[in-house]
């Protein structure tokens, strides 16, 4: 027997190289989310008491565009969308509708309903979607590490949220939202790794992005709505909560949720995004 022969060729170790160089990628993306994700109800809890949920849909909107716009430019993105074929763009509008409109919305609505304890809590449901879906419609495998591995991170998040289990769950209106939202984010997360897989993250967000900021000026000028006042009286010592926010709450937490799920399997990255820092 040759030597050669039972040698791996350089097809195999091109192949092998990419797929631990998508995984690295993956990963990273994966941790960067889940250190993004920690300030999500915090920082969102401080601007709901100044801001209405329509509001904070639009200016939370407004900023992941912004920031994603400063990281890739505008032109850049607008020219690789023109290139993309139809069934990828209504793929692309779908999201955008789906997770960028209706999640935001009842997910804001909620948080201005409920407390933060319960918005982390019923947050997780979110994972549940996503697994269901993925064995649902990617035919993707749950096996039972990712069962006892969810198990184990559910008991650790529901011990440290109520404090060693000497509290109690007080259920209120807005966590009808926070599930609701949960299942938008879900659906919208399941579209982008089946359809939208070979598309950038900042694609989908530009998406997303234009699809609330087009939707906020369609509907404005047939309902009141206290934006403008609420923009004028908003308080200066907000303003850093605000930028914080949407950069690392908003454009850092899609961008990786969106890279992580191309590169890593969706029961993978929905069970590790229900870990929380601080």
């Amino acid at each position: 027997m040759q030597i050669d022969s039972v040698l791996p060729s350089p097809l195999v170790k091109r192949r092998a190289t990419a797929r631990l160089h998508s995984l690295s990628i993956g990963w990273s993306a994966l941790a960067i989310m889940i250190l993004a994700g920690s300030t999500n109800a915090s920082f969102g809890k401080q601007l709901t008491g100044s801001l209405s949920p329509l509001s904070m849909l639009f200016v939370s909107e407004v900023l992941l565009l912004l920031f994603a716009v400063l990281s890739f430019g505008i032109v850049p993105m607008i020219q690789s969308l023109l290139k993309q074929k139809r069934p990828i763009l209504i793929s692309l509008a779908f999201v955008g509708i789906i997770n960028g409109v209706l999640g935001p919305l009842f997910w804001f609505s909620g948080l201005a309903r409920t407390s933060a304890v319960n918005t982390q809590l019923f947050g997780m449901t979110e994972m549940l979607f996503l697994m269901m879906f993925a064995t649902m419609f990617t035919h993707e495998k749950i096996t039972r590490h990712h069962v006892s591995g969810g198990l184990v991170i559910l008991l650790g998040l529901l011990f440290v949220s109520l404090k060693g289990f000497h509290e109690t769950i007080s259920l209120s209106p807005g966590d009808i939202f926070i599930i609701l939202a949960c299942l938008c984010y879900g659906i919208g997360g399941t579209i982008v790794r089946k359809k939208l897989n070979r598309v950038d993250p900042e694609l989908i967000i530009f998406a997303r992005s234009a699809s609330a900021i087009a939707l906020f000026f369609l509907i404005s000028p047939f309902i009141k709505h206290p934006f403008i006042s609420e923009i004028t009286s908003f308080p200066f010592v907000l303003i850093p909560v605000l930028l914080a926010y949407g950069f690392i709450s908003r454009f850092l937490l899609v961008f990786s949720f969106y890279e992580s799920l191309k590169h890593l399997p969706v029961a993978t990255t929905s069970l590790l995004s229900t870990m929380v820092v601080g």
